[in-house]
């Protein structure tokens, strides 16, 4: 399939092949070597074993997706948006009016992942049009460029508006402003109403609030961590991962109370102006 967490060159093909049919190898080269140099032998070889898995046909010297390939591409497609959309997997995440669930982690990116996963099965859930959140440190920024990258696709995909206020991101500033670059994020990193939070980071999304909470000790080794200067010092990824994938105390905490949402997101609207 195509969504890879660490694209290959087979998958960066047929990204290409997805975006545009009837390509030359020569020119399926180039696409691919934006960021990372492959040789045309390497294409052929790819493109050969595609040709015999029967997703790729030729045409003359042009390369096309099968037709086939990705009809079967949308029922796989299909098939997996009803079963966790529609159906019963979404309801065990989201809690009932007026109840909350929650969930122990003792890892951070173990607990990002699960942190996404929630978001985006709300927003599927929720009709609102704007999602405010609070973010004290932006440590995910690093852990997967592809995984937070697919996560703001799907934000943009999704026609929501999203302001978020940032603590403070220190090296990682930069990191952060790419990655919420587009038209429908806006970003902040001004004292908030929440900023005197540092332990909590919350996403109000609707009538729900969904927050995830870092054990003091968890907040001040990241906050340590990516204290930077002001976004000019280098990000040393190793030094930062060192401080997330230690063993933590972290929870998730989903909670319908409309009440609440209804207080911080008046709180964070006044704060954006909008």
């Amino acid at each position: 399939m195509i969504p890879s967490t660490q694209p290959n060159l087979e998958q960066t093909l047929l990204r290409a092949l997805a975006k545009e049919p009837h390509l030359s190898a020569a020119t399926l080269r180039l696409l691919a070597s934006t960021e990372r140099r492959f040789s045309q032998a390497a294409v052929y070889k790819v493109l050969h074993k595609l040709q015999h898995e029967g997703v790729v046909v030729r045409a003359g010297a042009h390369y096309s997706l099968s037709l086939g390939w990705v009809f079967e591409l949308l029922t796989f497609a299909d098939t997996t948006a009803k079963r966790y959309f529609s159906e019963s997997y979404v309801r065990t995440l989201i809690p009932a009016a007026g109840k909350r669930l929650s969930w122990r982690f003792s890892d951070l990116i173990r607990c990002n992942e699960f942190w996404n996963q929630l978001l985006l099965a709300l927003l599927k859930q929720s009709d609102t049009p704007e999602v405010f959140s609070w973010v004290p440190y932006p440590w995910f920024a690093i852990l997967d460029d592809q995984r937070e990258s697919r996560l703001h696709q799907a934000f943009r995909m999704s026609g929501r508006r999203f302001y978020t206020n940032f603590g403070h991101a220190g090296s990682l500033e930069p990191i952060v402003k790419k990655l919420y670059n587009h038209k429908n994020q806006v970003i902040s990193f001004a004292k908030g109403p929440l900023s005197d939070s540092s332990h909590t980071y919350v996403d109000v999304v609707g009538d729900y609030l969904l927050s995830v909470n870092l054990a003091s000790d968890v907040s001040r080794r990241i906050q340590v961590s990516f204290a930077g200067n002001g976004g000019r010092e280098k990000v040393h990824p190793a030094r930062h991962l060192a401080a997330l994938t230690a063993r933590c105390k972290v929870s998730v905490t989903l909670e319908h109370s409309p009440r609440k949402a209804s207080r911080l997101r008046g709180d964070l609207r006044d704060f954006f102006g909008c």
